[in-house]
């Protein structure tokens, strides 16, 4: 083998070899968990300022900075960004450089030699070729401008999802934030509950043992503060159940998170109810329904795009460059070559393939339809849902206020009772467990309420218009 021909075979086998783009590398364990320490997070504004606590502010602004389902959408906003360039690039002329170098041989008994009038011509070349070659689809029947206009609607769905990810990651957080603010309450007044059976228990112990009670008595206050006890247990779980929710949705561990929402922080407060609206502005407010719509702006362009493949396809095409056989003559003006002229392109016969392509785009098209509308309807339910849920909620967290002030009031007759030697300890311990199982009720209420709210700000795409006249937060 000659040094020259080694060569090549030697950069042949180097280029089989490579490989352009990255090498997979799995991704480590500091990418995936959550960092250690977190950094002061700031406050996020939005619709969830209604409820006028800052903690809660700065995680949604951290769900939103962090959340892995907003880096997923935003990966899709870029791929379907990528796609609709890719589409109108092909409106533009395209270009194309190519060359090679080939040893030929050449039939003696084929169709290229058969009119050559000698008797022995040469059959073996190396033959030596670099040019370009161009065309411009002249696009007559919208073939491209639809499939571009597809792109562009598929690239503003993109968006649209992605803010409706953007309000779902909102939602959730908001909800699991007061979820955790309201079980720590809830579990504080439990093991108010609890101290106060063991005081009462005590008590029961202690007339018994001065025969003022019966055994009875005691058996009943012991199995009462040993619920009071159970009852601590699993408003500690559902808290820590929370907080452990809060923790992929912010990308901020455990241990940050409860020193953001723990300590002495005052009760949640109740937004005024968001005012529906009309339907119409619903199908503006809400990311969703706006994202159904342009999903089904691209079908029907996709139908525009299967049609065009029945019509005729006109395009210029040009090429050009230097074919020699010898290396020496490869620049010379006997070596140049070039051809240029149009070329049109009709389907005559595809065995029913292009019509079938367009009755699949219809289809399409009809189930994006459906889904638009299922999406509105489903839409107008959630508002009418949550709506009704939220105002009777508000009506029973009202009533069962009212009916806690009521009993403070007799706490407070009771403890002067008390006082002044007419009631037992006793007596002022039962009011106290009276209003602590009236204030579980009252916020067990209100964290159903709290919820329901999210869920109606979510239902209303998160931008409420106005609020219902005579409400105001508390």
């Amino acid at each position: 083998m000659t040094p020259s021909r080694l060569a090549v075979s030697l950069s042949l086998v180097l280029l089989a070899g490579c490989a352009v783009g990255p090498d997979y590398q799995p991704p480590t364990p500091a990418q995936l968990l959550p960092a250690a320490t977190a950094e002061a997070e700031p406050e996020a504004a939005g619709w969830w300022q209604a409820f006028q606590d800052p903690a809660l502010n700065r995680l949604v602004g951290a769900a939103l900075r962090h959340s892995p389902d907003l880096a997923s959408a935003d990966a899709n906003i870029r791929q379907a960004r990528s796609a609709l360039e890719m589409n109108a690039g092909a409106q533009w002329p395209q270009l194309n450089a190519a060359g090679r170098v080939s040893r030929d041989q050449l039939s003696r008994r084929g169709e290229a030699l058969a009119n050559i009038p000698f008797a022995n011509p040469q059959t073996l070349f190396t033959d030596y070729r670099a040019g370009f070659d161009a065309s411009w689809e002249i696009d007559l029947f919208g073939h491209t401008a639809r499939g571009v206009e597809a792109g562009r609607a598929r690239l503003d769905a993109s968006r649209e999802q992605a803010a409706d990810a953007a309000l779902r990651v909102a939602a959730e957080t908001a909800r699991l934030t007061l979820d955790y603010r309201y079980w720590s309450l809830r579990a504080d007044n439990a093991a108010a509950q609890a101290g106060w059976r063991a005081e009462l228990a005590r008590l029961t112990r202690l007339q018994v043992q001065a025969g003022l009670a019966g055994a009875g008595e005691l058996e009943q206050a012991e199995a009462e503060r040993l619920r009071a006890d159970a009852q601590l247990q699993p408003l500690l779980a559902a808290r820590q159940t929370a907080l452990a929710a809060l923790s992929p949705l912010t990308a901020l561990p455990t241990t940050a998170l409860r020193a953001q929402l723990d300590g002495v922080a005052p009760e949640p407060r109740l937004p005024p109810t968001p005012a529906a609206g009309l339907p119409s502005e619903l199908l503006l407010r809400r990311p969703d329904l706006r994202a159904a719509e342009r999903q089904l702006a691209a079908a029907s362009a996709d139908i525009g795009v299967a049609t065009a493949e029945q019509y005729p396809r006109f395009s210029l095409l040009a090429s050009g460059g230097w074919d020699s056989v010898r290396p020496g003559d490869f620049a010379a003006q006997a070596s140049r070559y070039w051809s240029l002229g149009p070329q049109l392109s009709l389907p005559l016969f595809a065995g029913g393939r292009l019509q079938a392509q367009v009755r699949a785009r219809e289809a399409g098209y009809d189930a994006a339809l459906a889904q638009y509308r299922k999406a509105v309807l489903q839409a107008l339910a959630d508002v009418e849902t949550a709506l009704s849920r939220s105002q009777a909620g508000r009506a029973q967290e009202a009533r069962l206020s009212d009916g806690e002030t009521a009993l403070q009031r007799q706490l407070g007759f009771a403890r002067q009772r008390v006082a002044v030697g007419e009631a037992a300890q006793s007596h002022a311990l039962e009011a106290q467990l009276q209003l602590a199982a009236l204030r579980e009720q009252r916020l067990a209420a209100r964290q159903t309420l709290s919820a329901d709210l999210i869920a109606l700000y979510k239902a209303l795409g998160g931008t409420p218009t106005r609020q219902p006249p005579g409400e105001s937060s508390r």
